[in-house]
């Protein structure tokens, strides 16, 4: 009787471990499945994911072959899709609360506006009170606005022309709206810190000192998830392609950033500046005609300005890709480039003094050959 209880033991053992596999096999499938979607979701070029996870099979590829400046656009790493394959980046402390309490279910959903926010904080951040103190907000300080408000030594007179409204010769937009400087310590909401700034500033200079009629968009693109803000910001840019066919520039305007702040900051006329970096993607069908705008500035800056664009890995001032997400929306217009002014280690004061020097830039390839 001893042996034929051990037997029907060892039989339902080997049964139980047969359905453990078969639950296994088919939670792997499901994930596999659910992360080929997620990839097929982002639609990123360049395979970020593919490579890391070639990179800690076969180390070898990432000492002798791998890139990582080519995919610095790319967000989707293997981390994302594994937390987006399970589910996890859509459990959220309110929602956790809310299932329980109704009052709290769209509290966080509510945003400035007073509509709807779909966008949450995740429960890994847990509970995180924030208290707005005094010395944590950054302030434009007299002396910068008086600076600002100088002349600059780049302005140029005789490059102005009569400014006609009606013709909108430049769009200025922001990919990654949020993108701060040295002040704000990180991305912000504040423009006066951010690459919204900047915009500001080089709008004002061209307007106001050139005569060249602009649009400043301060669409929010960068929200979560932040890598599709290139997907959000094409339908903006095509959308004022649409209204204004003749415009002549339009300039996605970011912020880069770095290790160390000389490398990326010049002297010029007294006034320290953020240097100035052309980003273009060699995948754009309009490269050519691009391209043609991007090497008169850089001549010019050369010419005028040595020592105010960036190094790039393609010469002075300029930084090419063989691919960007969505070609750094440079396939929608042979206008269309990208501007990087300093880093997170530059101040927002520094990058808006480079504004001017940009705009004086601006106005040589559209007013001087007028």
């Amino acid at each position: 009787m001893q042996w034929i209880n051990e037997s029907n033991n060892v039989k339902r053992k080997k049964s139980g471990i047969s359905i453990g596999y078969i639950v296994l096999l088919v939670l792997m499938i499901i994930f596999f499945i659910r992360a080929g979607s997620v990839l097929n979701n982002y639609r990123e070029r360049g395979g970020l994911a593919y490579v890391q996870l070639l990179n800690y099979s076969m180390p070898v590829v990432e000492t002798q072959i791998y890139d990582s400046t080519a995919y610095r656009e790319n967000k989707v790493t293997i981390k994302r899709v594994i937390v987006e394959a399970l589910g996890l980046n859509k459990i959220t402390t309110y929602g956790i609360i809310g299932n329980e309490v109704a009052f709290f279910k769209n509290i966080n959903n509510v945003n400035s506006n007073g509509n709807l926010d779909n966008s949450s904080k995740s429960t890994f951040s847990l509970f995180e009170p924030y208290v707005v103190k005094e010395e944590s907000i950054a302030r434009v300080t007299e002396e910068d606005l008086a600076e600002l408000n100088k002349t600059s030594a780049a302005y140029d007179p005789s490059l102005k022309k009569t400014l006609d409204a009606s013709n909108v010769e430049v769009l200025i937009y922001h990919t990654h709206t949020h993108e701060g400087y040295a002040e704000a310590g990180s991305d912000t909401e504040q423009e006066d810190f951010s690459v919204v700034g900047v915009g500001d500033v080089l709008a004002q200079e061209l307007e106001e000192g050139y005569g060249i009629s602009v649009v400043h968009d301060k669409t929010i693109h960068d929200t979560s998830p932040y890598d599709q803000s290139y997907y959000r910001s094409g339908p903006t840019v095509q959308s004022y392609l649409n209204q204004f066919p003749n415009l002549k520039l339009v300039i996605d305007l970011h912020r880069n950033s770095g290790p160390s702040k000389d490398r990326t900051t010049v002297e010029i006329n007294g006034q320290s500046l953020a240097k100035i970096m052309f980003v273009t993607s060699k995948a754009s069908p309009y490269y050519t005609e691009m391209m043609e705008a991007v090497s008169d500035m850089i001549s010019t800056s050369e010419e005028l300005f040595p020592g105010l664009l960036a190094d790039g890995n393609n010469g002075v001032g300029l930084y090419e890709y063989n691919r960007g997400s969505n070609n750094f929306n440079q396939d929608l217009s042979p206008a269309c480039i990208l501007t990087e002014f300093g880093t997170d280690l530059n101040t927002a004061q520094e990058a808006k003094l480079s504004a001017k020097y940009l705009a004086r830039l601006i106005a040589e390839h559209l007013n001087g050959k007028e």
